[in-house]
């Protein structure tokens, strides 16, 4: 099925997730309307690309319009487009299509999604880090679909709510890529909360595809969070058969500050070179060597809406097999975040 057909069932599902019949408990159904952006004043420093040291320019690397559907107590939906910008550095193409398209359910503590919607491999993560608008978590940031087309499902595993389940089986397509017949993706997660502000999460997901080409990701990540502070930590190791495989580990820390702002930090770990890692966006990697990247900002809530956060992206590379070691990437930004969902 292409994404055009596909793109009209999954909106058909939002449409018909209404109730034939409302029952006189049931609230009178509702659409609510919100959005964010994202985007930076920049400056590149240093970079392995030829050509990009000393790039600068303002750019809006993402916004979103999201419609929220409520039919019934139950039943929901949500459609959302997303613009984003392609990421090279002093080029401005922008590109639209939908982020969401889904359907969802509320059966008792648990909760069924069907169309286009968030995957369970680091939703959590995101979550937590909390600083999507500044860098997309490793696994994401190293070209792990957040999206996929399919059938979803979370919940409580336990009466006290501290177990936790999620999964998903996905046809291998997110927003606007075209569909392949012959790729599943089966995914799944448990977390675990053993004291107030932790977080214990285990997730694991097998890519089927023609070829020598499935792949197997597994993944462990633990957190707390605190009225001040909040940390992470977690590690990934995806095998892709006939390529190289990912493993990477990241840890963060966020401090809420007294004086009204915050200070973040991540670390990421590439242990092996990123294949395709000159292609993603914003920050991209050579392809070479593994490597090191350092975030480093401030947040300052300028208003309930708007946030600003001069940061620092720095990428160090090792030695590759060719004995040479890339250029490090240096790049200065002032981010600007608009939320208004």
């Amino acid at each position: 099925m292409k994404p055009p057909a596909l793109m009209a069932c999954a909106l058909a599902c939002v449409l018909s997730a209404a109730p034939l019949q409302a029952s006189d408990t049931d609230p009178s159904p509702s659409v609510t309307a919100g959005g964010l952006m994202f985007g930076d004043f920049y400056y590149v420093g240093s970079n392995h690309l030829p050509g990009s040291e000393g790039a600068r320019g303002v750019v809006l690397r993402r916004g979103y319009l999201t419609l929220n559907f409520k039919f019934s107590q139950s039943a929901f939906g949500r459609a959302r487009l997303e613009a984003n910008q392609s990421g090279e550095f002093e080029t401005y193409d922008f590109d639209v299509r939908f982020k969401d398209l889904y359907a969802g359910w509320n059966l008792g503590r648990h909760k069924v999604l069907l169309g286009l919607a968030p995957t369970p491999t680091f939703d959590l993560i995101e979550s937590i880090w909390g600083a999507r608008y500044l860098a997309r978590t490793p696994l994401d940031l190293q070209g792990v679909p957040s999206r996929d087309t399919g059938i979803s499902a979370r919940g409580p595993l336990n009466r006290a709510g501290s177990i936790n389940y999620r999964v998903m089986a996905g046809a291998g397509i997110d927003f606007g890529a075209d569909s392949n017949d012959e790729e599943q993706r089966w995914m799944g997660a448990v977390s675990w909360s053993p004291a107030p502000g932790w977080v214990l999460d285990f997730y694991s997901d097998y890519n089927e595809t023609s070829g020598r080409a499935d792949r197997l990701t597994l993944q462990g990540f633990i957190s707390y969070q605190s009225e001040s502070y909040r940390w992470g930590a977690q590690y990934a190791h995806q095998d892709r058969q006939d390529e190289p495989p990912l493993e990477l580990a990241s840890a963060f820390l966020v401090a809420d500050l007294p004086s009204g702002f915050s200070l973040i930090g991540r670390v990421d770990r590439l242990f092996e070179p990123s294949p395709r890692g000159n292609d993603i966006s914003y920050i991209p990697f050579d392809p070479s060597a593994p490597a090191t990247l350092f975030i480093g900002g401030a947040e300052f809530q300028i208003s309930p809406h708007v946030t600003m956060t001069p940061n620092v992206l720095y990428t160090r590379y090792d030695v590759n097999d060719a004995g040479v070691r890339p250029q490090d990437d240096l790049q200065l930004r002032l981010t600007l975040f608009l939320d208004f969902e």
